[in-house]
């Protein structure tokens, strides 16, 4: 069970992880990079379906408790930062994170791909990733 608590932290780190390499590749090969608007989408729903499996395995192995971020990152040494999980926050997340990957799959559909595509699949990402990390930040405990 402790094992199955520490993948918490990768749930937030995933979309934002690839959000990060896209762009990364978009700036050194800008012109390469837009014409692959179908493996970007890919990517990003692949990332955040990936983020939701997790949460629902979390979920559904009612997991909950809480993951102190420095124990992972050193650069977060003096804080005390730490992700809560619980069942209502394993739930948004599930749900969130589902909806932006159909709302991604949708844009790739009704959008002309043209040049920036690509950066808007990556700024969909940072702020879903980003919108993840606030949920696990916010203690709904005192909800439930």
């Amino acid at each position: 069970m402790e094992n199955s608590i520490n993948i918490s932290i990768l749930i937030p780190l995933i979309p934002m992880g690839m959000a990060l390499l896209i762009l990364s590749l978009l700036v050194s090969f800008n012109r390469t990079i837009n014409r692959l608007t179908k493996p970007v989408s890919a990517l990003a729903v692949f990332s955040l379906l990936s983020s939701a499996l997790m949460s629902a395995f979390l979920y559904f192995k009612k997991i909950e408790g809480e993951v102190f971020l420095s124990d992972y990152l050193k650069l977060f040494g003096s804080t005390n930062l730490t992700l809560h999980l619980n069942a209502l926050t394993e739930k948004i997340v599930i749900f969130f994170a589902v909806i932006i990957a159909i709302v991604i799959g949708a844009l790739f559909y009704k959008l002309p791909r043209r040049k920036g595509y690509v950066s808007l699949i990556i700024g969909i990402s940072l702020i879903s990733s980003s919108i993840m990390f606030a949920v696990f930040f916010l203690d709904f405990s005192v909800l439930i």
